[in-house]
């Protein structure tokens, strides 16, 4: 098996049709899986997926777990990727989706042609809830292959863009599988390319769904710095070549944990201005 896509789920029932048909428009020349872990459902979830089960039982695999392991999707996460028998995995949400029908090709074709990479990623767009689109971050120098200092400083590697080796995976140390951190997919994507380095195409193949619940968004946010401040001098064991970046990491991510104890809202204008000027640049430059 080429590839499996790794999609899990949890009260997705509104959002996860989408989901499912953007995996499944994707034009490849390559045979692929979809495996679905679902973290215990209530929503009715479990039942729209074995609809779609029932439509493409050659390609869809089912994970149902009767009981939610209460970890924010970690354990169904990492259950879903053990189940995944392709060469590489492509990760999704259930909330989220793909909107380039040659997403999946273009990737799988970047890694094949880049056998140092572990990961291949691409631009996103976050989605709010009040119909503003932010571009996601990306690295300085556009389409190409980076050094993994360059996503500690900046995830350029949203979820939902990451095609990863399989074969990559064996890097993962037992203390992930049980790990609180909130932003569990970007450590991962560190520590799977501390001996490599991250692909990068620049276009907009994907959206990602970002929930806006004002005092609780603030929060999160506070908590993903925090997590990420505190895992930090973990990965800076990993990956003592890139000690520089993560010492900058830190400074950047103090900063920015204080602007959002001080106001939820300076820290979600920063933000949107933060994409804006992403957008912005790149226009410029695709205007010469």
């Amino acid at each position: 098996m080429k590839l499996s896509v790794a999609l899990v789920t949890y009260q997705h029932v509104e959002t996860a049709e989408k989901a499912l048909n953007s995996v499944l428009m994707q034009s490849t020349d390559f045979p692929f899986e979809i495996i679905v872990g679902d973290d215990a459902s209530t929503d009715g979830t479990p039942n729209l997926l074995e609809f779609y089960r029932a439509r493409h039982p050659e390609r869809i695999k089912l994970i149902l777990r009767d009981e939610n392991a209460g970890d924010f999707g970690l354990t169904n996460f990492v259950e879903t990727l053990d189940a995944a028998e392709g060469e590489y995995i492509a990760l999704l949400d259930g909330d989220d989706y793909w909107t380039a029908a040659d997403k999946l090709q273009k990737q799988v074709e970047f890694l094949d042609a880049h056998p140092d990479c572990a990961i291949c990623a691409h631009r996103v767009e976050h989605a709010h809830e009040n119909e503003v689109t932010v571009l996601s971050a990306g690295p300085s120098g556009g389409s190409g292959t980076y050094p993994v200092g360059d996503l500690i400083r900046r995830n350029f590697a949203p979820k939902v863009s990451t095609v990863l080796r399989k074969s990559a995976l064996r890097h993962l140390p037992d203390w992930y599988r049980t790990t609180t951190v909130a932003s569990a997919d970007w450590v991962m994507n560190v520590i799977v390319s501390h001996k490599a380095r991250i692909g990068f195409i620049d276009e907009v193949m994907a959206v990602h769904r970002v929930h806006d619940k004002s005092v609780s968004a603030h929060h999160g946010a506070e908590r993903m710095f925090a997590d990420k401040l505190r895992i930090l001098p973990v990965l800076r064991e990993y990956v003592p070549e890139a000690a520089k970046d993560v010492t900058r990491a830190e400074r950047e991510l103090r900063l920015k944990r204080f602007v959002a104890s001080m106001s939820p809202r300076a820290f979600s204008l920063l933000r949107r201005i933060d994409g804006l000027n992403r957008r912005h640049h790149e226009d410029q430059n695709a205007n010469g």
